[in-house]
């Protein structure tokens, strides 16, 4: 039985992984926040999932709930780990809360490690079990920094620096280390955000957030479908040397150009000037 675990398989990416997965053949541990959501995937895809139910941003919950599925992977090993799971927190950096931004951090990287490092021994670092894989959803966010998105900009930056460390570390025993970095897909993870930024109206950057919502909207219009990215986790789970990243979006080369290429000050001027224009302006 081949075993994949996957953050986070509610809605969006996760969701279609897991449905994408099951299909294929893969038995699949998942996991959710709320016990609504586990009973809804558990009575779905029966005998083909196990569904956790824990918030990774709480330690106990996580250890105690990725212990109990360990006679699985002491009788399986790992295929693969999904690092899915993840929340974006907008707003600018000088009003946005401890909270808020403490939060962003730890469900986006911190949580992240706890995870991955409970499930390593079964992805092949304990050598009696064979080599696996590790896929990590990130993001272009963390190749290029968006103004009033600096909290998840940041975040998928650090998780690009822990995608390398964690690559570079592992390559002894053998495990694979992948990234996806997605540009704007069609799941729920800003729409979450319409209206989250009224309440930013009141400051200096009010001008420009009037027209988040519009935003926000653009993004969605212009997003691919979530198919492109099960289907490279398809693609990376039977190659046998996939690729460390895997960009997505519209127009790779020009988002490569700006991210890397484009003097700093250049790219300064365009991104205030789209903003400037309020209702024609998407994140990248």
């Amino acid at each position: 039985m081949k075993v994949v675990f996957i953050t986070g398989v509610s809605t969006g990416i996760g969701y279609a992984t897991l449905k994408r997965l099951t299909e294929t053949g893969y038995f699949v541990i998942g996991s959710v926040r709320n016990a609504s959501d586990a009973l809804r995937l558990s009575n779905e895809f029966g005998s083909k999932v196990h569904i956790l139910e824990f918030d990774v941003t709480d330690q106990i919950k996580t250890h105690t709930q990725i212990e109990s599925i360990y006679p699985i992977l002491q009788k399986n090993g790992l295929a693969c780990l999904i690092n899915n799971a993840g929340i974006a927190v907008p707003g600018p950096l000088e009003y946005l809360s401890e909270q808020d931004f403490t939060y962003q951090m730890d469900v986006n990287v911190l949580a992240v490690r706890r995870v991955t490092n409970m499930l390593l021994p079964y992805l092949g670092s304990d050598t009696q079990y064979n080599p696996g894989k590790i896929i990590f959803i990130s993001s272009v966010s963390g190749l290029f920094n968006a103004p009033f998105n600096g909290s998840y900009c940041i975040s998928k930056h650090a998780l690009e620096s822990m995608i390398d460390v964690y690559r570079r570390e592992l390559y002894r025993f053998g495990i694979q280390v992948s990234a996806i970095e997605p540009g704007p897909i069609k799941t729920e993870i800003w729409r979450k955000n319409l209206g989250q930024l009224d309440k930013f109206l009141d400051t200096p950057y009010g001008d420009i957030l009037s027209s988040a919502d519009k935003m926000i909207e653009n993004s969605d219009k212009s997003a691919l479908p979530v198919k492109v990215i099960t289907d490279i986790i398809d693609k990376i789970l039977v190659a046998g040397s996939p690729k460390t990243r895997y960009l997505v979006h519209k127009k790779p080369f020009l988002f490569k150009l700006m991210s890397a290429y484009l003097p700093d000050k250049f790219v300064d001027k365009m991104v205030h000037k789209t903003l400037s224009k309020k209702d024609n302006y998407r994140p990248v």
